[in-house]
């Protein structure tokens, strides 16, 4: 079975909080604290892809990126076009916290 669809034997789906940086003044009105229950994949990048998904906002431009933050443990990076693993495995726990930190463009 490849890395990407391997999930924790014992906890198949996980309950992970979510939270993020906001991404504009306007965007700071609103609690950005979201519970979710979710696979474990083992991947970082396959995790990553799976909390983020339907998580983080569409942000106009490009060169912004998210930083994917579990438990502690900088564990991928958020880009156009793809996600990149920083760790080999997630570093899963009891109770599972999630923050994305906000990288806007440079120019």
């Amino acid at each position: 079975m490849k890395a990407e669809f391997q999930v924790l034997k014992a906890r198949p789906r996980i309950r992970v909080v979510l939270t993020r940086d906001s991404v504009c003044a306007g965007d700071d009105c609103d609690s950005h604290e979201k519970t979710v229950e979710v696979y474990s994949f083992v991947d970082p990048a396959a995790f990553a892809r799976a909390v983020s998904a339907d998580y983080l906002p569409s942000v106009a431009g490009v060169g912004h990126s998210w930083t994917c933050v579990l438990n502690g443990a900088k564990i991928a990076e958020i880009a156009n076009p793809g996600i990149r693993a920083l760790v080999r495995e997630c570093p899963f726990s009891d109770e599972n916290r999630i923050h994305f930190v906000y990288h806007s463009s440079r120019f």
